[in-house]
């Protein structure tokens, strides 16, 4: 199944705090998923856009993004969706016992769930055996990769000619992706070839071409899994600037 359509994004009565990043992310840019709604019952009843420096507002147009009180009332409505992504952040990345409820009747409605947390859904009995059920798919993004299929640093990344930056930042949360973002969008309308190289599952899910998954990377093979990203880019797309996501520094505050 390719992994891309209309989804919806749960944020659990968050959507106005930075724990609802991966949603924010989502509803500034997304190639990979077409955002149809928001289920949050705190701001149920209005709509999201983005303004003219991409700051996400609430307000009462209905020609955009509706947020729905919780899935059911998604489901009585007129939209449809293959999926429901996991919008929020949760302390110690568990699922929140009040989302519960909402991710089985997604998956009873046959939509596929995107879960960035650090639980793994899919090892869910609840959740893996209504999945199956329905026959749809609970796609973990954070889950181990396995260590044969991951790639040692080798040193070829001295070839790449591009002009390499990185975004960096002392805490999570603070918009070095969207930065990335925006920088790339930036160079691209200055006439410049750039491309960005993800490392967090919320770069996954706006489809970036390149890049891997930090949370879920054996520490060894970090370095070589950037490596490969990088090289991958640069010789299919050998872009002017490559901009990279980067992550929180060791010394969090």
């Amino acid at each position: 199944m390719k992994i891309s359509g209309k989804a919806v994004v749960l944020t659990n009565g968050l959507f106005d705090s930075k724990s609802a990043k991966t949603a924010h992310g989502l509803i500034r840019a997304s190639m990979r998923f077409s955002i149809v709604a928001v289920i949050d019952k705190k701001f149920c009843g209005h709509f999201v856009s983005l303004d003219e420096n991409e700051k996400i507002i609430l307000d009462d147009n209905s020609s955009k993004i509706p947020i729905y009180k919780d899935i059911k009332s998604f489901v009585d409505s007129s939209v449809d969706a293959s999926f429901c992504v996991i919008g929020v952040a949760s302390a110690g990345g568990v699922l929140p016992d009040e989302m519960r409820a909402d991710l089985v009747l997604a998956i009873k409605n046959k939509m596929s769930i995107i879960n960035g947390l650090h639980s793994m859904l899919s090892e869910d009995p609840e959740l893996s055996s209504c999945a199956k059920t329905n026959s749809v798919t609970i796609y973990d993004i954070r889950k181990i990769v396995p260590r044969e299929k991951l790639s040692f640093w080798s040193g070829e990344i001295s070839s790449v000619t591009s002009t390499k930056i990185v975004v960096m930042g002392t805490d999570c949360g603070l918009g070095k992706r969207t930065t990335a973002k925006m920088v790339v969008d930036a160079l691209q309308k200055k006439g410049r070839s750039a491309d960005m190289i993800y490392t967090g599952q919320t770069g996954w899910m706006q489809g970036w071409g390149y890049g891997f998954i930090f949370d879920s990377t054996v520490n060894d093979f970090v370095s070589g899994e950037l490596e490969e990203s990088i090289l991958a880019c640069y010789k299919e797309k050998n872009p002017d600037f490559i901009i990279i996501e980067g992550q929180a520094a060791l010394r969090n505050p």
